[in-house]
């Protein structure tokens, strides 16, 4: 997981639920559509580097959905409809993969990605298990409940990770800490490298690097 810094909500988005209200019509999130819908996709992943919000693994438009924080079945209309409660997830259709937005349905988690220390409650092993953090206790049940609730260790996931941590070995020193500065910050296209927090992560612990 990867702290997202929430931007402003697409302007065609902010004066559809402008218009909807000044008609009085009860709105919600089934109500919206393209194009008010897209310019809401597309928002969220510029914002998030086009990185999943949970997993951080790459996704773009054809792999990823639009994400209620608060699920849809537990709030009120306004807040269905709220950019602050949206993000972008990977799984495109439901119910799979079975992971993330998809794993998470109508449950609660722990830890969000829109608080800023969200990074600090997960560990990572070198075969891409994520873990709760070992060096805070008052965040591992939360971090706990956030692994299973999303499936953080689903096979292809912890697969990914794996690979993405057997693609280190052999890298020099300087090499590492030039890398932990490309994990830090998104590319000329606006998009982070995958498993970017795995990977800052790892070269951290098993280089030393800040």
């Amino acid at each position: 997981m990867k702290y997202i810094q929430k931007g402003k909500e697409p302007q065609n988005f902010s004066d559809w639920k402008a218009t909807q209200k000044s008609l009085g019509y009860n709105y919600d999130y089934k109500c919206l559509l393209n194009p008010e819908r897209g310019s809401v996709h597309i928002s969220l992943l510029s914002e998030q580097g086009y990185i999943c919000c949970y997993c951080c693994n790459s996704v773009d438009q054809s792999n990823s959905h639009i994400e209620h924080l608060a699920p849809q079945s537990k709030t009120d209309l306004e807040l269905s409809v709220d950019y602050t409660n949206m993000l972008a997830s990977c799984g495109r259709y439901p119910n799979w993969p079975e992971y993330c937005g998809n794993k998470k349905q109508n449950l609660a988690i722990g830890v969000s990605p829109l608080q800023a220390n969200c990074e600090e409650f997960f560990d990572y092993s070198s075969s891409g298990e994520i873990l709760p953090t070992a060096n805070n206790l008052a965040h591992q049940k939360d971090a706990q409940t956030t692994i299973k609730v999303l499936g953080l260790n689903h096979f292809d996931l912890t697969e990914g990770r794996k690979q993405a941590f057997e693609a280190l070995e052999g890298i020099t020193q300087e090499e590492a800490e030039l890398l932990a500065q490309v994990c830090q910050q998104m590319n000329g296209e606006g998009r982070y490298q995958p498993f970017c927090n795995a990977v800052l992560y790892y070269l951290k612990n098993y280089f030393g690097v800040s």
